[in-house]
């Protein structure tokens, strides 16, 4: 069955994708991160002290920067500057 095991719809990470990244400003990757862990826009916006519509305004402006049509295709873009959430990556003692 076509898709099964890998990602449906979403293409192999490219030099232009890591330079698309890199248009992206210090604040808009923060707030994305915030947006992952929090799991939403308004407690994001809670958690960094902005109004949701700032919130919404620097997503806004890192999807056009890097040319992503979703918040998805946002995230897969600046996987690589995203900071790793805390306790993965750590070794079970």
């Amino acid at each position: 069955m076509a898709g099964r095991g890998g990602t449906v719809g979403m293409r192999a990470r490219t030099w232009a994708d890591r330079a698309a990244a890199e248009r992206a400003t210090d604040r808009e990757v923060g707030v994305v991160a915030a947006v992952l862990v929090t799991g939403s826009e308004k407690e994001a916006a809670h958690r960094l002290g902005l109004s949701h519509s700032t919130v919404k305004h620097h997503l806004a402006n890192a999807r056009s920067k890097v040319g992503a049509e979703t918040t998805a295709q946002l995230v897969w873009i600046l996987a690589p500057r995203l900071p790793e959430p805390a306790g993965v990556g750590q070794a079970d003692e």
